[in-house]
Parts: structure tokens; sequence; C-alpha cells
């Protein structure tokens, strides 16, 4: 009995030294664990596409369509315009800027000189005060949603656009806004952008200017906007017509 308790005493000794390192392992894989997990949740918020972002696809049949979209939004402003003692509320939709964006290049390939030349398939949000760009961004084979936050305001006549955050996925980013192209000084002479726009002056960090005032090319008169708010989905611009635009008054006139 004696030989066969001894063994048994040093096995159990034996048992109880290997447990302790066992013990103190296991917090550390836990903690790896714990790590690892919150590392996995991060990259899937980065590089997840977020639900509301949604570039249209347009289908070639439904191509006419967009562009007759565009020309009735024209021709609404161009009547009302016309009518030049009585201002008004022109509303421009989310819904139908998306799918002019879409097809920019075949509409109006300029307007790619506005837009952050890093991103690609733009798209565009309206909230309250807010107006949300956001497009996708390719580095190394990887392609995340990058978005940023723009304050749209009205201020000493002139709609003012300023940058106030950046996203990845889902996540707010410190990313310099340098890298975003948005620290990118625009300059557009009135007129230059296209016929009868206003001046555009300033970058989207520091607040791109447009000036409230331009002319109308459908028409020949000119206007100012005099209200802008920023909606869930739509904008509204307080347009007052001024009048027939100098240059088509000088051309109405007879020459002798």
């Amino acid at each position: 009995m004696p030989l066969t308790s001894r063994p048994s005493s040093q096995a159990a000794t034996i048992a109880s030294g290997d447990g302790r390192p066992s013990a103190l392992r296991r917090p550390f894989v836990c903690a790896s664990a714990g790590i690892g997990l919150v590392l996995l949740l991060i990259l899937y918020t980065l590089m997840r596409t977020p639900g509301w972002y949604a570039p249209p696809v347009i289908a070639p049949e439904e191509r006419q369509a967009v562009r007759n979209n565009l020309i009735d939004a024209e021709q609404a402003f161009t009547e009302s315009v016309l009518n030049l003692d009585v201002p008004f509320i022109y509303h421009l939709y989310q819904h139908d800027v998306n799918r002019w964006i879409a097809m920019r290049r075949e509409i109006y390939p300029l307007i790619d000189e506005l837009a952050p030349p890093v991103l690609q398939e733009p798209f565009v949000v309206f909230e309250k005060d807010r107006i949300t760009l956001a497009g996708r961004y390719q580095t190394a084979g990887v392609s995340m949603v990058l978005s940023c936050d723009i304050e749209a305001r009205y201020d000493h006549d002139a709609i003012v656009l300023k940058a106030r955050s950046v996203r990845c996925g889902s996540i707010r980013m410190p990313i310099g806004f340098g890298r975003l192209g948005l620290s990118h000084a625009i300059e557009r002479p009135a007129g230059k952008t296209w016929p009868g726009s206003p001046r555009i002056s300033g970058d989207f960090v520091n607040g791109l200017r447009i000036d409230a005032q331009a002319w109308w090319k459908n028409g020949g008169v000119d206007y100012r906007v005099v209200s802008f708010e920023v909606k869930p989905g739509q904008i509204d611009f307080g347009i007052q017509p001024l009048g027939r635009h100098a240059s088509r008054q000088r051309s109405d006139q007879p020459d002798f």
C-alpha cells in the first residue's frame, strides 16, 4: 500500500504543476481573442458599404428619360425666371441630381472639376443644412466608400459649402482633407463654368463660395438667389428675377 500511495502523490504534484502555466495563459488568450474581434469589427465597418450609398445605374433604355428630365428642370426654371416681377422657390431633388451625376460624362463632363478627383461613382445625399458627398476610393487594390459631410448655408450674398467631417465606411476618420482633394482651390470666373454661371471660388476646407447673382441663358435674365435651404431629399432656392441681362439688352437694340 505505501508503494502505491507514493507514486499517486507524485502524479498529483506533477499535474498541479502543469496546471499553473495553463491558468496564466488563459487571460492572455482571451485578451488576444478580444483584440482580434475588435480589429475585425473595425475592419468591417471601414470596408462595408453604407446602406445609404446607392449610386443609380442608368439602363440604356432610361438614358433618354434622364436627359429629358434635365431639360424639363431647366424649362421649369426658365418659365419662372421670365416672370420678371415674381420671386419663386425652385426645388432641386436628390433623386434627380444623382441620376444626372450618373450620366455626367454624357451631359456635362466639366462637373468632374468640382468634385474630389480621387472619388469614383460620386453620390450625394441632402439632409438638414448638410450635403454629403460620397464615392469609392481605390487604393492598393482595395475599394472603400469615403464620404464627406459638407455644411451648406447662405451667407453674405453667396452659398457657402464647407467640409465638416470625413467618414470611411461607417467610421469617422481623421483623414486630412488634402488627401481627398478637398483643399484643392477652385476658381471659376462668372460665366466660365456654364453660360451665365456665378463666380465660384475657394475650396471645401476653408469654404467654397458660389456667388448669389448670375444670369439665365434661356431668356437672358439676371437673377439673384435670396434664400437657400437644404432639406432631407431636396434643396430649395429662393430666386428673385432681376430683369434682362445687360448684354442681351444691347443685342436687342437696332443697329444704325
